[in-house]
């Protein structure tokens, strides 16, 4: 019970209303015994600020906008705290909110039927916020769709198995998800931390995924891929478990294989994926860093793929890349950059090579590339004299091999 003091000043002054020191939940000025009651009586631009953890019977359904601050505490359900659907839920303040009894995820999220609503269902966690459960957030459908979904990660997940004993997914998208108009967006920025006892990340429903300066860990893998758009940008991804490769197609979920990145080519599944890596680093611990593999059917469903940059790490010297022979054929060259532990000879893009240096391969512009490009950039004028010179040398060169080739004969005729 919820103590409230009351100074009460007499000549028609207002009643000024106090919290005491077990207020529990507040909104302004205004007290709660309980979670639910605050959310029920939150105004938009309001923010619920926490003074007690707050344990739940069941989920809180989000469909307005709701605005969180932990302030150092919990917030627990057993099998997901909050489920979004036509709201927005906005996470702040240093706490805690998990799954007591772990089966889906800390927070729910669903999308809409129709594209109708970009901001559907919004989720957005503050840095110093850690989600705990099988899956910190969790991304479902409505009848094989997820429109409006936006949910960005500056904070931290913790993935545990769950009540029965499968191994944790720091963000999962379920694979059912197959339309890509309106697709679900997800943004994992520079403080976010993801640590799973399974598979930090798992992207098999269609959605755009845009990691930053992240660190991802994950025991099975760092991160698996089915579907959709994965753009990363100076992410850490690190996998700390032991080498299972060839790993088989699954329609449940994704089986481990101890790389860093994970691309399971399967046709039951929305696929087009289009990888893009600009810089970060991947780590694997004891297998190849990266792994593509045919899980079901004949044929690679990755759309494009692109390496810019990174670092790429097998810590036992495995090869970096294990991938399909279609996935060869397909997309013969995708590296433009990067440092390998392996030679990364057979996936470069024309005009580039590697070089090793300190027992790592560097990737560069070759230099005749590089003396194209000055050409290309240089202005008209200094073309026309590199072009004369070019002209000249060759004249040069085909004049004194004739005059070798008249001596020659003339020495050694009969």
């Amino acid at each position: 019970m919820i103590k409230k003091y009351f100074f009460v000043v007499f000549f028609l002054m207002p009643i000024i209303t106090f919290a005491s020191d077990n207020t529990s939940f507040m909104i302004g000025n205004k007290s709660y015994d309980n979670l639910n009651d605050a959310i029920l009586n939150l105004s938009e631009n309001e923010t619920i600020k926490m003074y007690s953890d707050a344990v739940l019977n069941d989920s809180i359904k989000i469909d307005k906008q709701v605005n969180i601050n932990l302030n150092g505490n919990e917030i627990s359900a057993p099998s997901s705290s909050f489920f979004v659907e036509g709201g927005t839920l906005n996470i702040t303040g240093k706490g805690l909110i998990k799954e007591l009894k772990p089966n889906y995820g800390a927070i729910r999220v669903m999308g809409k039927n129709s594209d109708t609503n970009s901001n559907y269902s919004v989720v957005n966690i503050g840095k110093d916020v850690t989600l705990q459960g099988w899956s910190g957030i969790f991304v479902t459908h409505t009848n094989n769709k997820s429109h409006g979904v936006s949910v960005k990660i500056d904070g931290t997940i913790k993935a545990i198995s769950d009540i029965n004993g499968d191994t944790g997914i720091g963000v999962y998208i379920n694979g059912n998800i197959k339309h890509e108009e309106s697709h679900p967006k997800i943004e994992i920025t520079d403080n976010a931390k993801i640590y799973s006892n399974g598979t930090g990340i798992y992207i098999a429903g269609y959605s755009t995924l845009n990691i930053k300066n992240a660190y991802i860990e994950g025991e099975e893998s760092g991160l698996s891929i089915k579907s959709g758009k994965l753009n990363i940008n100076g992410a850490t991804v690190v996998c700390t478990g032991e080498d299972t490769t060839p790993t088989e197609g699954y329609n449940n979920g994704v089986k481990s294989s101890g790389t860093s990145i994970q691309i399971e080519s399967n046709e039951g599944y929305a696929g087009n994926m289009e990888i893009n890596i600009q810089k970060g680093k991947f780590v694997s611990k004891n297998s190849s860093v990266i792994y593509e593999y045919i899980g079901k059917g004949s044929t690679t469903q990755v759309k494009s793929i692109n390496i810019e940059g990174g670092t790429f790490i097998s810590e036992v010297d495995k090869k970096v890349f294990l991938l399909s022979n279609d996935l060869k054929s397909t997309h013969p060259s995708f590296i433009s950059g990067g440092v390998y532990s392996s030679n990364p000879n057979d996936y470069l893009k024309p005009g580039y090579t590697s070089t090793l240096e300190n027992e790592k391969y560097n990737v560069s512009k070759s230099a005749m590339a590089v003396f194209g490009e000055k050409i290309d950039n240089s202005n008209s004028f200094s073309n026309v004299i590199i072009i004369l010179v070019l002209i000249t040398l060759s004249v040069i060169t085909f004049i004194n091999k004739n005059k070798i080739i008249k001596c020659f004969k003339n020495n050694f005729s009969r």
